[in-house]
């Protein structure tokens, strides 16, 4: 006997019509199916903000940090590459005439007195009498004083270093070396309007900079504009407070002139030549500045010398600033307060991170390539 959901037909038996059996399965499938495509769409949601701050925060971090960079660059080329090679073209034997020694032992450039006397640095393999050493390829251009004239440079100061007096042509060299004394004073000239000079450039550069990092504008206005929260539109003044305010951040690692950030100068300069008298023996006599020559009257700091950053400021910054930025969480159909169950204990809501690094060849070594071993390599790098 067949079944009583089958009917004969044709002469053969079929299935009888079931089509009102996908109403109970479809009850259970169709309601799930809008819950996943409702799942998928918030988490989308969230995913997608949580993109855009990391990609806000890690713009933002990336040009204020370049502000760093350029600073340490340009101070690394102050410091040596300028004035090793200004003096070099103009000193240098040739196209400079050599001085006699007062024993008739020999010669000696300008060049190489200065720097002897400890006035200009000078790159460790120059070669004598060519053009300034190409240092592009090189990894560390060991630029430096001489290490018995200038101790105090010898290693990276800890502190402002100024010399209260400094001899340009010092009083061994003076009785040595056959230079007259209008000669010296034209080296004298040259070497104040030279470091004059370069300390206009080097307080330019931390003015600009000290402006541009006194409350971290570039990094509130690229923040602002890349993740357009209501924080930030209500509150443009406090724009990516989080993220500067972190711990190990850029408000905690700020370079401050006096504390991290040192420039060193002269106060007084002194030189020895002859003085010849045009008469009878003897033909001239050892001749000096006296009293000294002021340099406090061209700047009340004096003459600069050199700019340099603490060991630990530089190695903070190779190692890296922290950036935590808190943002809040879109509302969603679950009800779900991912502000609460996914905060992050350094902002208290949830965050995104960047980690942001000024770093050098030397990074190994301190990450100091401004002094000693200037070298103006420094570049912005950013981690997750």
């Amino acid at each position: 006997m067949k079944r009583m959901t089958e009917k004969k037909f044709g002469g053969r038996w079929q299935p009888a019509a079931r089509a009102g059996q996908i109403l109970i399965p479809s009850l259970l499938i169709i309601p799930s199916l809008l819950l996943f495509v409702y799942l998928l769409f918030e988490t989308t949601k969230i995913s997608r903000e949580k993109i855009r701050q990391q990609f806000a925060v890690d713009s933002a971090a990336f040009i204020q940090m370049g502000d760093y960079t350029n600073l340490l660059n340009r101070t690394a080329y102050v410091d040596g590459a300028f004035p090793y090679r200004i003096f070099k073209e103009a000193y240098e034997c040739p196209p400079e005439t050599p001085m006699q020694l007062t024993d008739q032992s020999g010669q000696i450039c300008p060049y190489d007195m200065l720097y002897a006397a400890g006035a200009i640095p000078k790159y460790k393999n120059d070669v004598k009498g060519a053009q300034p050493a190409a240092l592009d390829d090189q990894k560390k251009w060991e630029i430096a004083f001489d290490p018995t004239a200038r101790p105090e440079f010898l290693t990276n100061p800890t502190s402002k270093v100024d010399k209260p007096q400094f001899d340009l042509i010092t009083q061994d060299q003076g009785v040595k070396i056959m230079l007259e004394w209008g000669t010296a004073i034209g080296y004298y000239k040259f070497y104040a309007q030279v470091y004059s000079l370069l300390g206009s450039v080097e307080e330019s550069q931390w003015t600009v900079f000290d402006r541009l990092t006194e409350s971290f504008n570039f990094f509130r206005k690229s923040y602002y504009l890349n993740a357009n929260t209501p924080d930030c539109v209500n509150n443009p003044q406090t724009c990516g407070n989080d993220g500067l305010y972190s711990s190990g951040g850029f408000y905690a690692n700020k370079l401050v002139k006096g504390h991290n950030f040192f420039e060193h100068y002269v106060q007084k300069i002194l030189f020895y030549a002859k003085v010849f008298t045009g008469g009878s023996l003897p033909p001239y006599y050892l001749g000096k500045t006296n009293p000294p020559m002021d340099m406090t009257s061209m700047s009340p700091d004096g003459l600069f010398q050199l700019a340099t950053v603490t060991d630990s400021a530089l190695k903070k910054l190779g190692d890296g600033l922290d950036v935590y930025q808190g943002w809040d969480a879109p509302s969603n159909y679950f009800n779900v307060d991912f502000s609460v169950i996914a905060k992050c204990k350094e902002t208290g809501r949830p965050c995104v991170h960047a980690r942001i690094t000024t770093q050098c060849p030397a990074l190994q070594n301190g990450n100091n390539c401004v002094w000693p071993d200037p070298t103006p390599k420094y570049q912005t790098r950013l981690y997750p």
